[in-house]
């Protein structure tokens, strides 16, 4: 695991990622309380949260084409750059005032991030060796859970103790010292496939506006052709979409089931949160042995038996314990479908399927969370939560079952079955 950590340029971009999350936990820690201090409005604070969501919806795979155009790591650096300006902004909210700006910052620094998140995965094949991928992969899961922990109490205190402003001025300089630390990392561009001269459906675009629809629905045939990336895209959605169903419904679990209380329900979170980071390295260390198939689909089997018995069986110690698990098979999960996707999607195209993938997983984020909430007034929440639960088993299935003999390697741009990527003109 170490061995990813010890490439200069891989750390250079672990370090920058990590700096820079944490800055978004900070903000993202503070600003839904920010505005419902300041309006006392429920509806208020998750039109803030759905301003975050949606440009993520509307712009990743559209984002993705550029990432296939561009040089990623200028993407990163500018990206980041461009979020401290964006989020710069909120310095001009007077207290009790202008909570409109709050939701067009919310939205346009999503809406720039969904430029660095594809950009970042298409770019760590780059820096490691396939051998390291795995490990590279847990490192940057490991960042993310490190960032979560540390930027939620510092944003909190901030926020409580200061005000909005000190929350915003550390954020940005997070941004800056991410794009300082990942500008020095040495990369090559972005891939680019010329047309073949004789592949009829490579003919070169008339406009740069032509060439980038062309491109932009270049990726969609791959996803649409290519089974194991369409099964990428499946399995992600129905891990999504289960995983999102659980979020409104844990807070009435731990209350209305278990019977205990707010604390209890942190006592949870953080449980999990805490066996997610030694998920990270027991999977950086170990992982590399096993296939993506292996990873994704076994933890997501196992993971969903363990919360079908945590949601059924309400026993305070029994939650603890499978709330434990969960944090480290969710950790093997993700770590797996990274891995695949890099693995089994051609550099030229990775751009535009991260961004797919994000896109969709925003989609489904806000779908299953509002259908969990509303199915479970119906027909209860104990039966929703073991619909969820059945939904990480069904995904792990279908990856052991449909990925058995699968070489996991990318497949070829050939004349007549995937576009090259048209250079603008």
């Amino acid at each position: 695991m170490l061995a990813a950590l010890g490439r200069r340029d891989f750390s250079l971009l672990w370090f920058g990622g990590l700096v820079s999350i944490a800055g978004d936990w900070v903000l993202y820690a503070a600003l839904p309380y920010f505005v419902y201090a300041e309006t006392g409005s429920t509806v208020a604070t998750a039109g803030m949260i759905a301003a975050e969501l949606a440009p993520g919806v509307l712009l990743g795979s559209v984002a993705g084409v550029f990432v296939d155009r561009w040089d990623r790591k200028r993407v990163l650096v500018g990206s980041n750059l461009l979020q401290a300006g964006v989020v710069a902004l909120l310095l001009l909210v007077p207290l009790g005032g202008w909570l409109w700006l709050v939701y067009a910052v919310a939205a346009a620094q999503s809406a720039v991030a969904a430029f660095s998140m594809p950009a970042e995965g298409a770019l760590i094949p780059a820096l490691v060796e396939d051998k390291d991928l795995v490990a590279a992969n847990a490192l940057n899961a490991l960042n993310n859970r490190l960032a979560r922990l540390i930027g939620i109490p510092v944003g909190g205190t901030l926020l409580g103790v200061f005000g909005l402003q000190p929350v915003v001025a550390v954020d940005c300089a997070t941004f800056v010292v991410a794009a300082l630390l990942i500008a020095p990392i040495a990369t090559p561009g972005a891939a680019r496939a010329s047309p073949a001269e004789d592949d009829p459906t490579a003919a070169v675009a008339k406009s740069a506006w032509a060439s980038f629809w062309e491109d932009w629905l270049g990726g969609l045939r791959l996803v649409r052709r290519e089974r194991m990336i369409a099964l990428i895209f499946v399995v992600l959605g129905l891990m999504t979409f289960g995983g999102t169903m659980l979020d409104p419904l844990d807070v009435a679990w731990v209350r209305d089931v278990l019977g205990e209380g707010p604390q209890v329900y942190a006592w949870l979170i953080t449980a999990h949160a805490a066996s997610g980071i030694v998920g990270t390295l027991l999977v950086g260390q170990y992982g590399g042995t096993l296939s993506p198939r292996h990873l994704i689909g076994c933890s997501s089997v196992a993971a969903g038996a363990a919360l079908a018995v945590k949601y059924n069986v309400p026993v305070l110690p029994l939650a603890v314990a499978l709330s434990v698990f969960t944090g480290a098979t969710s950790v093997v999960s993700s770590v797996g479908v990274e891995t695949l996707v890099q693995r089994g999607v051609p550099d030229e195209y990775r751009g535009r399927v991260f961004g797919s993938l994000g896109a969709s997983g925003a989609l489904l984020s806000l779908s299953g969370a509002g259908v969990g909430g509303l199915l479970a007034e119906v027909v209860g929440i104990v039966t929703m939560l073991s619909v969820a639960a059945g939904l990480t088993v069904l995904a792990g299935l279908v990856v052991l079952v449909a990925l058995a003999g699968s070489t996991g390697q990318p497949v070829e741009a050939k004349p007549g079955r995937l576009e090259p990527l048209k250079r603008p003109t």
